[in-house]
Parts: C-alpha cells; structure tokens; sequence
C-alpha cells in the first residue's frame, strides 16, 4: 500500500501472519494468504522474509518479545519482598497472555507433539524465563520468605494455573454464562493468593488442628 515505510510494511506482514498462522496453523498456512491479509503482493513478503518458516519464526519472536520485557521491570532490580516480585511477575505476564490471544491458538494448533518447535522456543524464550522465576523462588526459601519445594514445580505450577484459565475460559464463560475476569489485577491477586495462602480459611484450619484433652482437677 502507498505511504507505507518499510517498517510499516513489516509490521504489517506480521500482523497478518500470527492472524493466518493462528487460523491454519504453519502447514496450512500460505504466503498468498498472508499476503492477501496484508494488502500487499507475494513479492514483497520475500523482501522481508526468506521463506515460510523465517516469517513464522519473526512472528514469534515479535510475539515473545513482550514476555522478556517483564524482566525489566525496575521492581526485580530492587531489594522488594520476593513474594512481592513473584505477584509482579505474574500481573505482568497476565498482561502478556491477555494481549496475545492469537499466539495461544498458533502453540495449540502447531505445537502439541512437535519436539522441533517446542525445543526452539524453550531455548529462545522459557527456559531464561522459567530459570529467572526459578531463583526467585530459591531466593524466597533461602531467605525465609518461602517454605521450602521444588522450584521448577513450583514455577511450571503457577505459570500453568494462568495458562490454563485462559485456555479455558470460552468454555467457562459457557458454562457460567458471564464473562471470567482474567486481569491482571483481579485475577493475579487470586493467582498468588491461592498459591501462596491457599483457600482454607483461619476457622477451617482452627478446626483441624487437634484438640488436647483437659485433665480434671482432682
């Protein structure tokens, strides 16, 4: 399209990629399609992308680049509670999965049993994530703030209970019939609340502690 700069070009590319790629996935995908998508010809995909599976990749690197970006965040950089960096971390990657519906539906739809893909996106963008989580959590039991677990349960445990809630949610907003308020406000509190104070609350755990006998005075 006229008045577009190179970069405009680009971004727009990616746009209608991740929108095609999350409809048909990378095989079933084509650059006609994404180029039909972006109002541009075939030719100019070829200008900014190499091939199919170098478009596919940018558009998941321009997906993922907002997930690194948490970390910079001046709160990690301070002294805070690391609880407080733990809520942090999830709000922001909340966000993140708030703003990227399409790239759930593209790692659905292509990434389930494929080892190649899922191995090069660990390597480019979870494993430095999961790994920086993972000290968080070590720091919290080193210091006191945490009990002691398995850290890399303990991440893959909170990072899934966010993924699969918004996984889930066009079938929980079926079933209840109102929309599930998955922000990163609400929704975070109840994340770090459940996982770090539970759902018991003091009256329940009042009633389970055992009860001593009473000796009678003689």
């Amino acid at each position: 399209m006229q008045g577009r700069t190179e970069g405009d070009t680009r971004s727009a590319i990616l746009a209608a990629a991740r929108h095609v790629f999350a409809e048909r996935g990378l095989s079933g995908a084509s650059m006609r399609e994404v180029a039909e998508a972006a109002r541009i010809n075939n030719a100019m995909i070829y200008y900014h992308f190499k091939d199919k599976d170098h478009l596919y990749r940018s558009v998941l690197n321009d997906s993922f680049a907002a997930m690194n970006e948490i970390w910079n965040d001046p709160l990690f950089a301070s002294e805070a509670p690391v609880q407080r960096q733990i809520e942090k971390y999830v709000e922001c990657f909340i966000r993140f999965q708030q703003n990227n519906e399409e790239l759930h539906r593209i790692m659905a739809m292509d990434f389930a049993g494929s080892g190649g893909k899922i191995t090069w996106i660990c390597e480019n963008y979870f494993t430095d994530n999961f790994t920086r989580l993972a000290d968080l959590f070590r720091k919290g039991m080193k210091n006191g703030e945490l009990v002691r677990c398995d850290s890399s349960i303990a991440v893959s445990s909170i990072i899934g209970m966010i993924v699969h809630n918004f996984i889930m949610q066009p079938m929980a907003e079926h079933v209840y019939g109102k929309r599930v308020d998955l922000s990163p406000k609400k929704f975070g509190a109840f994340v770090t609340g459940l996982f770090f104070n539970g759902l018991s609350s003091p009256k329940s755990a009042d009633r389970r502690k055992p009860r001593t006998k009473r000796i009678a005075a003689s």
